[in-house]
C-alpha cells in the first residue's frame, strides 16, 4: 500500500511539473500573438508609408509616369 502512495504522488508531482510547463508554453505562444500583430501593424504602417513616396506601379511592373495637368510644350528644331 506505501509503494501505491508513493507512486501515486510521483504521478502527481510530474503532473504539477507538466502544467507548469504547459502554462509556461502558453504564455509564449500568447507573447508571440501580440508580437506578431504588432509586427503586422508596423508593416502595414510601412506599407502606407512607401506607397506614399513612391508611385504605384503599372501592369508591367514599371513606376507610372505622373499625370501632369500641363503636358511640357514640344521640344523646337531652331537647329
Amino acid at each position: 500500500m506505501r509503494q501505491a502512495l508513493d507512486e501515486v504522488r510521483q504521478i502527481v508531482e510530474s503532473l504539477e511539473q507538466t502544467l507548469e510547463q504547459m502554462e509556461e508554453v502558453r504564455e509564449l505562444v500568447e507573447l508571440a500573438e501580440r508580437q506578431q500583430s504588432a509586427d503586422e501593424r508596423e508593416i502595414e504602417s510601412l506599407r502606407r508609408a512607401l506607397r506614399r513616396i513612391q508611385p504605384p506601379r503599372d501592369y508591367k511592373g514599371m513606376p507610372r509616369e505622373p499625370a501632369t495637368k500641363n503636358p511640357p510644350p514640344p521640344a523646337s528644331s531652331d537647329d
